[in-house]
């Protein structure tokens, strides 16, 4: 066989780190002008809920479609397509929108352009290194999640901030286009000999109960993080609005993302201390902290500002902190020849969460009172901790079918 020219692992992830952050701009954009939507289109609660998770939706629906085409194309032209998709529909939303039903299916295509990048741009990655260094790059790849998260409400509040809550969308759709040259410099993967037929989904997970493991846990993460970073805003603006708690703040969206970036060395740290020790242990002892604090947050919703804002915040870090740790586990519990459908799954059933999540919690808070009620939003930071309860509760119960994969 010739030899193969790989480009290095620091720059290959590097590359389509780039290209996932960007791409992941615009996914902040709604929960950033939420009090705006609201005020202006008349939401409720329940609608609110269901166009801040509606992009979930798009993105589960599709991710096992389009990872599974990264098998049979080049995954570039996935990632390409998908780019372009996703500024046109960021665009699309701050130039057209105007009410509920048209912001639906906007957002709706925004997560189905996600589903052509996240997990394929991990297959890609994963085709491009061996070894130790594809868990660390698998680690960074899925921390850098938060990166994007963070930069999307930063951009949001800052651009909104300048304008309007228009503004933020077409920013969002233009930064997004920038991954295609970055896409240009990715190289071919390497080319491998015929392999066996890659086995149907439920096949794989019958077969691979780590795998199944990291899926159950993936979806629970994405329930909680992606319940609190649609939420974040609309609960810290509740909270200054009440008497004692007028203190001054950034743009909220800004507070958000700052919040959010800071998950980032955190969840890298966590993946690094899940290659060099027990898996399940890290995973487990993080989700605890999390749920923890979503404890907390139910005990003092209403309360002082200064002590609702450090959990709220501590939230953003801990929701997210696993995340690195979950995906390179899902990368080493995963067969080369099964990738493609094998991380369809895990993003399928992950961003279905992600998309029950925020919409569970608009319908609590809508049946307890509403987003002025403290009973209201303690129910709903109940209803956020279940996703890291569950996550500790399948990682540690399928412990030993993790090591004996990674050591496979």
């Amino acid at each position: 066989m010739q030899p193969v020219h790989r480009q290095s692992a620091s720059l290959v992830t590097a590359l389509l780190t780039f290209v996932l952050v960007a791409n992941l701009v615009p996914l902040m954009t709604v929960p950033t002008v939420l009090p705006e939507l609201q005020s202006q289109w008349r939401l409720t609660a329940g609608q609110t809920g269901w166009i801040g998770s509606i992009y979930f939706a798009g993105y589960a629906i599709a991710a096992p479609i389009l990872t599974s085409l990264s098998d049979r194309i080049d995954g570039r032209w996935v990632l390409a397509g998908s780019s372009l998709a996703g500024a046109a529909a960021s665009i699309a939303f701050g130039v057209c929108a105007d009410g509920f039903w048209l912001a639906l299916a906007l957002r709706f295509v925004s997560g189905v352009a996600m589903a052509g990048i996240h997990m394929p741009g991990l297959k890609m990655l994963a085709d491009r290194t061996l070894g130790p260094a594809q868990l660390r790059s698998a680690g960074i790849y899925t921390s850098s999640y938060a990166l994007g998260n963070a930069g999307s409400s930063l951009i949001a509040g800052v651009v909104e901030s300048l304008f309007d809550w228009r503004a933020p969308f077409v920013a969002a759709g233009i930064i997004t286009l920038l991954a295609l040259p970055a896409l240009a410099l990715v190289r071919p993967a390497p080319r491998h000999g015929a392999t066996e037929e890659t086995p149907a989904p439920p096949v794989i997970l019958r077969r691979n109960r780590a795998l199944l493991a990291y899926v159950v846990g993936f979806a629970g993460n994405t329930w909680e993080v992606f319940a609190i970073r649609v939420w974040f805003v609309a609960c810290l603006a509740w909270t200054l609005r009440l008497p004692g708690n007028d203190i001054l703040l950034p743009n909220l969206g800004v507070v958000s993302g700052l919040a959010a970036l800071a998950g980032v060395p955190v969840s890298i740290a966590v993946a690094e201390l899940a290659v060099r020790y027990r898996a399940s242990t890290v995973i487990v002892l993080t989700c605890l902290v999390s749920v923890l604090v979503c404890l907390g947050l139910a005990a003092t919703a209403g309360g002082n500002v200064f002590v609702v804002l450090a959990l709220l915040v501590l939230l953003q870090v801990t929701s997210f902190a696993d995340v690195g740790a979950l995906g390179a586990g899902a990368v080493a519990a995963t067969r080369p020849t099964e990738r493609g459908r094998a991380f369809g799954i895990y993003a399928t059933v992950g961003f279905a969460s992600g998309f029950a999540g925020p919409a569970v919690v608009g319908l609590v808070l809508e049946r307890l009172g509403g987003t002025e009620s403290p009973h209201a939003w303690a129910g709903a930071f109940l209803v956020m901790g279940l996703g890291s309860a569950v996550t500790a509760a399948v990682i540690w119960f399928a412990r030993s079918d993790q090591r004996s994969s990674v050591e496979r």
